[in-house]
């Protein structure tokens, strides 16, 4: 079996690279698989040295989008399936190429994220032309909630996986807290996501200035191409008497995370809406007990009060923050749970098997990616 991926921007980061990258490793000596990418800066560019991940343009509209679908048409004898994990450059060239059977992963919602990133009218544009260029595709989401955005196509539903051995390999709790300069008796929060409004982090700095004896970690970038930091310095501008008890870290590599996980007793993600956030899963793989927004992508993955707290305000937080701070016992117990839930189902093997199997019932069908075959249903 011959598997081409296409993700645009792994030298950026984010959850979108962080899986293909796990999956694309994972299925080394399962499929034979090469990967096709777009170069950008970023601190993550030496994923790109993996002599199977192929950067065939740069990051750039029109010019990355062309060099991507030449590229994939050249090779598209030499492949039995193309798997694409970009939906804004690697799935509109993977439609101009005209190869196929292609299956294409959402992690997230296209059509939204453009919207919040852009504006209603571009969102409007992705969605009237989404139909086009997922014609003949074999959809896969990563969770229910999402699959459910995308009724009106044949979807397949492949959770993300963790690497276990990330957080298996990361060094100890005192080595990490002594070199962050954490004491060690401090009560520590952990928040893993770009620094966006998106992922309200102000909710985490409204329960830290109610629970005072709780230090926070902000760990993910602090500024974004469409946004830059306006949020970032508005939140430092907002809550100026948290200087002492919150440390933004800025953007590090994927492999770093573990060591920030492994220095916090509670982890935090408050977003508005996720796919299936990968720093959740590598959380709880963690031990940790998990505070989340009560969103459907958390409670596809978070029993409340069982495998971690589901939340859905700022004074809701504090309360479990002030909970778990006080009762190790609990924070013991709750990541506990967490862990056996996560890698009883989470793993990325799992993941990957799933996605062989694709890949074979995929093949099976034969004929070409144009023939209807996987078109929208009508809505329901």
């Amino acid at each position: 079996m011959r598997v081409l991926f296409v993700g645009a921007h792994l030298a950026k980061g984010g959850g979108q690279a962080v899986q293909t990258l796990l999956l694309f490793r994972a299925l080394r000596g399962m499929v034979d698989r090469s990967l096709y990418c777009l170069d950008a800066p970023g601190i993550h560019r030496e994923a790109l040295n993996d002599p199977d991940i192929h950067v065939v343009g740069r990051l750039e509209i029109p010019g990355g989008l062309f060099a991507l679908a030449r590229s994939i048409r050249k090779s598209a004898g030499e492949y039995d399936v193309v798997h694409v994990f970009d939906p804004y450059f690697g799935l509109p060239a993977s439609f101009l190429a005209r190869v196929g059977p292609r299956v294409v992963r959402f992690g997230a919602d296209p059509i939204w994220d453009v919207g919040w990133r852009y504006n209603i009218l571009a969102s409007i544009g992705y969605r009237v032309g989404l139909p086009v260029v997922l014609m003949g595709a074999h959809l896969v989401t990563n969770s229910r909630a999402l699959a459910e955005r995308f009724r009106s196509y044949p979807v397949t539903v492949i959770p993300n996986g963790v690497d276990f051995g990330r957080s298996d390999r990361h060094p100890s709790r005192d080595s990490v807290r002594e070199r962050l300069g954490i004491p060690q008796d401090q009560v520590v929060c952990v928040f893993v996501g770009k620094v966006l409004r998106l992922k309200r982090v102000e909710w985490l700095l409204e329960a830290l200035r109610r629970v005072p004896e709780v230090h926070g970690l902000i760990v993910g970038g602090l500024r974004e191409e469409h946004f830059g930091d306006a949020y970032y310095r508005e939140l430092r501008a907002g809550y100026p008497d948290l200087n002492e008890r919150v440390t933004f870290i800025g953007e590090v590599r994927s492999d770093q995370v573990p060591e920030y996980l492994a220095a916090a007793d509670v982890f935090v993600l408050p977003s508005r809406a996720e796919g299936m956030p990968n720093a959740l899963l590598e959380a709880m793989a963690a031990g940790l007990p998990c505070v989340v927004s009560d969103i459907p992508a958390h409670r596809s993955i978070v029993a409340d009060r069982g495998t971690g707290f589901l939340v859905t305000d700022p004074s809701g937080l504090a309360d479990v923050l002030a909970q778990l701070s006080s009762d190790p016992g609990l924070r013991r117990r709750v990541g506990r749970w967490a862990q056996v839930h996560v890698r009883a189902r989470f793993s990325i093997e799992r993941s990957a098997a799933r996605y062989v199997d694709l890949y074979r019932r995929v093949t099976s069908k034969g004929g070409s990616v144009f023939t209807g075959s996987a078109s929208p249903r009508s809505s329901r």
